[in-house]
């Protein structure tokens, strides 16, 4: 970016000694990604924008999505802070925190891909069990299943520890 931001100075203004530096009147953010020009502290010499973050290719039209926040979300689906608890957390850190409407739209689109995964995955799952049951010469529908669990106990006196039993069943 920096390369061609200096080209281009170059041979719109080749007299001008003046330094390139961040527009940040101009900057933009698009969730926690930025959008950023470049001007000349000398001339008047303004460059075109440039994402910070990699896009997303759409096939709806409309601006693309940028990476970082479809990351985002995919890595918030795998812990239990929701949208607000991350913007408590940056905003707590000083870093400007996406807007609550974007992060939740960005959030529906990423939680129905991941649904469709899990559907693809898990049918995926279903047929190596058949073919596992099959070459083993049993029923190809029935799966052997088991499950642990845990069966409370009444307290004893004078008995310090937890007060359940693990179980491991077959189902």
């Amino acid at each position: 970016m920096w390369n061609s931001v200096f080209r281009e100075h170059q041979q719109v203004s080749p007299m001008c000694l003046g330094f390139l530096q961040w527009d940040q009147h101009s900057e933009e953010q698009w969730g926690l990604g930025w959008r950023e020009r470049a001007i000349c502290n000398k001339c008047t010499y303004k460059s075109s924008m440039f994402n910070m973050f990699k896009e997303i290719v759409n096939k709806s039209p409309g601006r693309k999505a940028a990476d970082i926040n479809r990351g985002l979300q995919v890595g918030l689906t795998q812990v239990s802070m929701g949208n607000a608890g991350l913007r408590k957390f940056l905003l707590s850190a000083s870093i400007p925190a996406p807007s609550t409407k974007g992060m939740q739209t960005v959030s529906n689109k990423v939680c129905k891909e991941i649904i469709q995964e899990n559907i693809l995955d898990m049918r995926c799952r279903r047929q190596k069990l058949r073919e596992i049951n099959i070459a083993r010469g049993n029923p190809p529908d029935i799966i052997d299943v088991k499950g642990d669990g845990s069966y409370n106990n009444q307290q004893q006196r004078g008995r310090m520890g937890q007060l359940f039993t693990d179980v491991l069943e077959s189902i």
